[in-house]
């Protein structure tokens, strides 16, 4: 450090010479004005500094205004189920004044979910990424516009439109179930952990949906570890307490697993015995034959190959059988052979799956079949509930027709001359016409419409007529028809639900039927990807977006980190955010067992 400072500051010195021997040749042509290139930096500073405040004033002025607006009368009951990314998306949409709302979740914050791998190795502390929800709401709706209850919803009776609800906090009072009436539902509870009914996962793994479980998990490391270096250990109880093991090559597990290599090499390794680092293995198990298989291939093959350099050890096409109390039970898909695992931390990062309330609600109209979710329609408006009931976010699922089940009515619709043929022309106005109906049409011809009609035409048609008859006509169907896809359960999703819903209230607010949507003439809901990003360990990261295509490296952690610190929901948590970001690239993250 000595030799360092003395280098410096020799450099320093002998910088500055030359400076003055330059200057004093240069004197007489800069004595007079300041270098073109530092006035116009200092001018652009300016610039862009006054147009800072300026957009953080109007938005300022324009938020006092838009909660100036007097409350209207007889108001309808809006009650929201949730606090996650789609309630919050909505609560911050939705005009004030406009509904009588209530919260309902039995937890009392936002959770910022993308940022959650990163707490259960210390990263970024667990506070720095919670909002309360009455923060959130008073600055978005007004402090009296909106009462929250932490409480937890137990059944929803769509007839009498009432939730029964029941305080499960450590401080419950004398009475801790209470029911409130409502004219508008919103169920944005979320979903959990899918086990698949693999046996001995609740009872032995951990979780990575809440923020319970990033403390559980940050305390199993440790833990681990500490046992491990107990002088009495065998070899080989040294070597099952060592290995963690990640469930699941989705975002969440590649980046948990990459946090937890990033620990183990940037502050176990320098805290620890070398004879026990060494012996610290992470494991990501997955069931297809590549890991972040929803992303591109390229992002498939970088992953793969930066996880082998960090010594993560990646298991792809396995499944897990049972999970014991100090074993995993792994199945090859491929030799349907079995193999023993010994673990000593096993993450469950896999599957989401419907929470109670929503099987409950499911219950409650026969129209509700699907297995996983709640039923909606193109506007959110759960199935069978009378249009008084919407859901957004993981626990729903957007109705998607299929063209060909009305191929008949179609085909009958695009014969306009009524000659029993079909041709290009014709085609093409029946798909222009029918876009909003069936989204797969914009998905399947969203890139040179009429290019890719006239393509699809030829295709379909087999006898080279230049006529599509019925059976030509179902085939074409069928192949538009495989864009149908449900949407991921994501927080780009949910957030975007919530939004539209919010705007869809608005404009319903004066109306006195909800079913007036399509009266209105208003826009159903319409998901537009903006691309997806993962940390892969090692301060590289990954990025896909619809235009720019796929990128890879260290910089893209940079676009990483700043995408996610920018969608934060409070100045707050982004310091607390970015300070952590710091403190832990200046002094490591804490070891300590909490």
């Amino acid at each position: 450090m000595l030799t360092r400072a003395v280098v410096g500051l020799s450099f320093i010195r002998g910088s500055a010479a030359n400076g003055l021997r330059t200057t004093a040749r240069h004197s007489a042509s800069s004595a007079s004005s300041k270098p073109k290139r530092v006035v116009t930096f200092r001018r652009l500073l300016v610039g862009a500094s006054l147009a800072g405040v300026a957009y953080l004033t109007a938005r300022y002025v324009s938020n006092k205004r838009r909660l100036a607006r007097p409350d209207r009368e007889n108001r309808k009951r809006l009650v929201v189920l949730g606090s996650g990314w789609a309630a919050v998306s909505l609560l911050q949409t939705l005009d004030p004044g406009l509904y009588d709302v209530a919260v309902i979740s039995p937890r009392n914050y936002f959770l910022f979910t993308p940022l959650l791998p990163s707490v259960t190795v210390g990263t970024i502390e667990a506070r720095s990424i919670a909002e309360p929800i009455r923060a959130l709401t008073t600055r978005t709706q007004g402090s009296e516009r909106v009462k929250f209850h932490e409480a937890k919803c137990l059944a929803v009776d769509p007839r009498k439109k009432t939730v029964r609800c029941r305080d499960v906090s450590g401080i419950t009072g004398e009475n801790a179930d209470f029911e409130l009436e409502y004219d508008i539902l919103v169920v944005a509870v979320g979903s959990r952990s899918n086990t698949f009914n693999t046996p001995g996962v609740k009872e032995n793994c951990f979780f990575v949906k809440e923020l319970t479980d990033a403390a559980k998990i940050r305390n199993c490391i440790t833990d681990s570890i500490e046992t491990a270096c107990m002088p009495q250990q065998t070899d080989e109880e040294r070597w099952r307490l060592l290995h963690f093991v990640v469930v699941g090559g989705g975002p969440t597990g590649v980046e948990f697993a990459a946090e937890l290599q990033d620990f183990v090499d940037e502050d176990l390794a320098r805290l620890y015995p070398r004879r026990m680092v060494e012996n610290i293995r992470v494991s990501l198990v997955q069931s297809a034959d590549h890991i972040l298989n929803t992303y591109d291939q390229d992002i498939s093959n970088f992953t793969e190959k930066q996880f082998k350099r960090e010594g993560i050890d990646v298991i792809t096409n396995c499944r897990v059988a049972a999970v014991d109390e100090k074993e995993l039970v792994l199945r090859d898909k491929v030799t349907k052979g079995k193999k023993m695992v010994p673990y000593g931390l096993c993450v469950w990062a896999t599957g989401v799956a419907r929470r109670p309330i929503t099987v409950q609600l499911s219950g409650e109209l026969p129209e509700q079949t699907h297995r996983r979710a709640l039923t909606t329609d193109k506007y959110l408006r759960v199935k069978g509930a009378e249009a008084s009931i919407f859901a957004i976010g993981d626990c729903s699922t957007i109705e998607q027709k299929q063209m060909v089940a009305e191929v008949d009515g179609l085909f009958a619709e695009a014969d306009v001359n009524g000659d029993g043929l079909v041709t290009v022309n014709e085609f093409h106005s029946l798909l222009s016409r029918f876009r909003n109906r069936y989204p797969q049409i914009a998905t399947y011809f969203s890139q040179s419409w009429d290019e890719n009609v006239e393509k699809l035409f030829e295709q379909s048609d087999q006898d080279g007529s230049s006529t599509l008859n019925l059976n030509e006509f179902r085939m074409a169907l069928k192949e538009v028809d495989k864009e149908l896809k449900s949407l991921p359960a994501t927080a780009q999703v949910a957030s975007q639900q919530g939004e539209y819903l919010a705007h869809l209230l608005n404009d319903l607010a004066d109306a006195r039927d909800l079913t007036a949507v399509e009266s209105l003439s208003l826009r159903p809901f319409a998901y537009k990807h903006q691309g997806s990003m993962a940390y892969v360990g090692g301060n590289q990261a990954v990025l896909e977006m619809p235009i720019v295509g796929t990128l890879c490296g260290w910089w893209v952690m940079w676009l990483w980190r700043g995408a996610y610190a920018s969608q934060l929901s409070s100045n707050r948590t982004k310091t607390l955010v970015l300070l952590d970001w710091l403190k832990t690239s200046v002094f490591g993250r804490d070891t300590s067992r909490l």
